[in-house]
């Protein structure tokens, strides 16, 4: 439920004073020197990375604009600048000089937390009750070198206690194609979600002592191949240990019945995105794979084995002048026939079906499809603060849209699908909603949905629809 999360929208600026120059026989045109000015952190190799072109390149003519705005929208898809301008002009021997022009975002967060424990803000709004709220502090460096590479340490007490250290390295080869991260993590709580009954999270809470302690860490491994395709390798260590009074509520919280459970993990993810925006993305495709093997075997205690697969597919067109469709399917197939509870989410935290907010619906596979139409209603403006000193503040981006949507979903429950009647059932939800798109990626959605068991309502979200 986190707000935090810079926000990417720019303007493009195209000197048609360039188009005459270059090789008018063949129609193309040729780039001679490429200036950045602005970016007084990031270093100029991670700004070349994003570009489709480069300094001697000949482009057809046609193409040209094209392979400026997508250069454009990767600059952006960084999450390091607030704004990217283009500026082209005509340079000696018939070639086109291009400048651009960065606006840095802020990159260190010392940033206050005050959270919600639950699945969204939603069943939160149901009891209202400040009990489960997280809070601390978090300090992030984005960008950190000037080389797009991240440090983040967290403290988190409340409701949820938790400590965590993670540092990405996109880029540790000249070539800019290999990456490194690591991340650490210890959390506890008073309070655990043990089972699901009718489809709602059970809780047992013990005010006097923690009754789930987990201590995780990742190694992962990016390869990026050009500049819209991502493989990650990922090895993973995770230690869990609940109370003796959650197993005897839920022996099969954890395999055979035991308080503890220990593994290796390792993943393997695809990705190619190719929309111009990764926040809230209007045009273009999306599509990823992951292969995820939980338990190697290899620890002494290790006892857990679970193989699953999930894909995604996501496709945005423009239609008309303000027109926005667009289509989302995901579906998980494990390969696993028992399985503890740990392991069965399914639909109800970061995959649902709107108008079931409420619900959580828990199983081994499930297929999920979105449709969506936007219209847009204040197309992408800037407002300006003259009171405010600070560039990187004093900008505020923002546009308007609103639509209709429908979802459809099935997940398969082969272990608790008796208490829980949602599971091995088709489930539907249809609406309209407004999106506010804003600063520093800023998503503010209100929907008026309803699902059909005729139960219907208002939700709000902080993420893209689709």
């Amino acid at each position: 439920m986190g707000l935090r999360g810079p926000f990417i929208l720019g303007s493009l600026l195209l000197s048609l004073a360039g188009f005459g120059a270059g090789d008018s026989l063949s129609g193309n045109i040729i780039i001679g020197t490429i200036k950045y000015t602005g970016n007084k952190v990031t270093k100029p190799q991670i700004i070349t990375r994003e570009l489709m072109f480069g300094e001697g390149d000949t482009i057809p003519r046609v193409d040209y604009a094209r392979l400026v705005q997508k250069s454009r929208e990767n600059l952006l898809n960084t999450s390091l600048f607030n704004f990217v301008t283009v500026d082209t002009a005509s340079a000696e021997g018939g070639k086109i000089a291009i400048t651009l022009t960065f606006a840095e975002r802020w990159y260190t967060w010392p940033v206050p937390i005050f959270d919600i424990a639950e699945r969204n803000f939603n069943t939160w709004w149901e009891t209202r009750d400040l009990s489960r709220a997280i809070y601390g502090f978090y300090i992030t460096r984005d960008n950190f070198r000037g080389r797009k590479e991240s440090l983040t340490f967290r403290v988190k007490l409340g409701y949820i206690q938790q400590l965590g250290l993670s540092y990405n390295i996109p880029y540790i080869t000249r070539k800019q194609n290999s990456g490194l991260g690591f991340a650490l993590s210890y959390s506890r709580g008073h309070e655990i979600a043990y089972n699901t009954f009718n489809n709602k999270l059970l809780y047992y809470k013990d005010p006097a002592k923690f009754v789930k302690e987990e201590t995780a860490g990742r190694l992962t491994y990016t390869y990026r191949q050009g500049i819209y395709n991502t493989h990650y390798g990922q090895i993973g260590y995770v230690k869990s240990n609940i109370a003796d009074t959650v197993l005897n509520l839920a022996n099969d919280y954890f395999t055979d019945s035991l308080p503890m459970m220990e593994y290796l993990s390792l993943q393997y993810i695809f990705r190619r995105d190719y929309r111009d925006s990764k926040v809230y993305p209007l045009k273009g495709y999306y599509v990823d794979f992951v292969a995820d093997k939980l338990g190697l075997g290899a620890l002494k205690k290790e006892n857990l084995d679970l193989l699953y697969f999930q894909a995604t597919v996501k496709q945005y067109w423009k239609m008309g002048r303000r027109f926005y469709p667009a289509v989302q399917a995901r579906g998980r197939v494990s390969l696993t026939h028992d399985q503890p509870y740990y392991t069965q989410r399914a639909l109800g935290f970061r995959d649902y079906v709107r108008a079931y907010e409420y619900y959580v619906v828990d199983g081994q596979n499930y297929a999920l499809a979105k449709a969506q139409l936007r219209y847009e209603v204040i197309k992408p403006r800037v407002l300006k603060i003259p009171f405010l000193p600070f560039e990187k503040f004093n900008k505020i981006p923002y546009s308007l849209y609103i639509g209709a949507f429908c979802d459809a979903a099935w997940v398969e429950d082969r272990i608790n699908y008796q208490y829980n009647p949602l599971a091995n059932t088709w489930l539907f939800g249809a609406g309209f909603g407004l999106d506010l798109y804003t600063y520093y990626d800023g998503v503010f959605r209100v929907e008026y949905s309803f699902n059909r068991m005729g139960e219907s309502g208002f939700f709000l979200h902080l993420s893209s629809p689709i």
